[in-house]
């Protein structure tokens, strides 16, 4: 049985929340054991966040986030360092399978809550497949 953790953000708990009722619903489709749910301030937190749980205990990662549009960039720029560095962490010689389930940069109140439930789900079915596609190739 596959196993993994789920590090949520605490910004727009409320939409959060439904992600991981999806997400946990979605993992029990695919016989994934979620270890652990973490949750954490913001989206720029994550990949601080996983590197500090990351243990053999698990296969892998789901990170549900939402980096709303703003007046500024800002969101673009943290959209883009997150997912660099939890590209580096998957990478990385202790680096384990995320599935990156943030709604943004730049969506609209509107566009998340329509993509709360295939961000979830997505992001589940992604490191599902990365962790069964890894085993197999050993």
């Amino acid at each position: 049985m596959k196993n993994i953790d789920i590090v949520c953000t605490s910004y727009h708990k409320p939409q959060i929340e439904k992600m991981l009722d999806v997400a946990k619903k979605a993992a029990e489709e695919e016989n994934i054991t979620v270890e652990n749910i973490y949750w954490l301030p913001g989206v720029l937190e994550i990949p601080y966040g996983i590197r500090k749980v990351n243990s053999n205990n698990v296969d892998g990662f789901v990170v549900l986030g939402i980096i709303e549009k703003g007046k500024t960039k800002h969101g673009k720029v943290i959209g883009q360092t997150v997912i660099n560095d939890l590209i580096k962490f998957q990478t990385g010689t202790d680096g384990k399978p995320v599935g990156i389930g943030i709604i943004g940069p730049g969506a609209t109140p509107e566009q998340i809550e329509e993509r709360l439930e295939m961000h979830a789900k997505n992001a589940v079915l992604a490191v599902s497949h990365l962790i069964k596609d890894i085993n197999e190739w050993k």
